[in-house]
């Protein structure tokens, strides 16, 4: 009896370290977004984007210029500096410790293409780990003005599947939005163990539904993660300049392997709390400050402040690869909260 009490204690106990060192794969996610560009186009906009977990906690900060045009001649590019700082958790005992400082930006040209490579994370000493610095690498397009082929693909199958649905003859607004990643490589937020996130893929924001479509592969410690699915913007039900985001990313399975898993449901709330391997998350956003601007010659009523609010979490993806693609949504902000 002894034998098998002590077997049963050392399994008990396994078990609990298991416990212990897998985290919970989930990320609060943060922004507060103040655009005074959509006004004059003079000022500045900044994102305070933070992302807190069981392990790191993270403060990025966006100050970006409007890109515009003088005489329909002279081009600015928007260019965002980016800084902030990290602190990981000691898990003996909850003590934050500062590791990462985020320094240098980027800068989108006239043709949408970014840079990565101009950002860096510098790890401050600590432990026996050394001081370092990380570069950032690969690029972005963001709104460019020539559609790359995956974009393309993802808006040819979006507008496709609108205009299927479309039963009532109803005019379909065609215009879209894109960003595309290329191997763009997000650093460790500090632990050794973090070997960072390289991101590829398309985003394509169709405002005839009003939801970004995602086709993104996150390469992270050795393991591809390649997920497919949506994230609407729509109004909360019955709370006035309100607005949430609903994302799912799902992994490859039976049951979605093509272009469908673009598509994933959401047309009732149980949908919205379904359990599926990959990502999901809600972002809450409260609006105030609305200005009326022009997209694509069309008249577009947006909020200049946007405080948003929302969890990121992974089913079989580990947390590294969820706090990685957090980053990644913090530097697209101009992109998803912005005009």
């Amino acid at each position: 009896m002894r034998v098998f009490a002590t077997a049963a204690f050392l399994l008990a106990s396994v078990a609990a370290a298991s416990a212990q060192t897998t985290p919970p794969a989930s990320v609060a996610f943060t922004t507060g977004a103040s655009m005074p560009s959509l006004k004059d186009d003079t000022k500045k906009d900044t994102f305070q984007v933070g992302l807190t977990d069981s392990q790191v906690v993270t403060t990025l900060q966006l100050t970006c210029q409007a890109g515009r045009s003088h005489l329909l001649v002279f081009h600015t590019d928007r260019a965002c500096e980016v800084s902030g700082n990290g602190s990981i958790i000691n898990p003996g005992n909850g003590q934050k410790l500062q590791r990462t400082q985020y320094m240098g930006g980027y800068t989108v040209k006239a043709d949408g293409s970014t840079d990565g490579g101009t950002m860096s994370i510098n790890y401050l000493a600590l432990g026996k780990a050394p001081a370092s610095t990380t570069q950032f690498s690969g690029t972005m397009s963001l709104r460019p003005e020539n559609t790359s082929t995956g974009a393309a693909a993802i808006r040819d199958a979006v507008l496709k599947k609108i205009n299927a649905d479309n039963t009532s003859g109803a005019v379909i607004d065609q215009r879209v939005d894109t960003v595309d990643i290329s191997r763009l490589f997000i650093p460790s937020a500090g632990f050794p163990s973090d070997k960072g996130c390289t991101w590829s893929g398309n985003m394509v924001f169709a405002y005839q539904t009003n939801s970004w479509f995602m086709n993104l592969t996150g390469s992270c410690n050795g393991k591809d993660y390649a997920m497919k699915g949506n994230m609407p913007w729509t109004k909360t039900p019955g709370v006035e300049a309100q607005t949430q985001y609903d994302l799912t990313l799902t992994l490859p399975s039976a049951a979605a392997t093509t272009d469908d898993a673009l598509f994933a449901s959401t047309d009732t709330n149980a949908d919205l709390f379904a359990t599926v391997d990959g990502i999901s998350g809600k972002i809450i956003m409260k609006e105030s400050n609305y200005v009326t601007t022009t997209v694509d010659g069309q008249d577009t009523t947006t909020p200049a402040q946007v405080d948003a609010s929302g969890t990121l979490t992974g089913t079989n993806v580990p947390l590294d690869t969820v706090r990685s693609l957090g980053v990644l949504l913090g530097l697209l902000s101009e992109n998803l909260f912005g005009a």
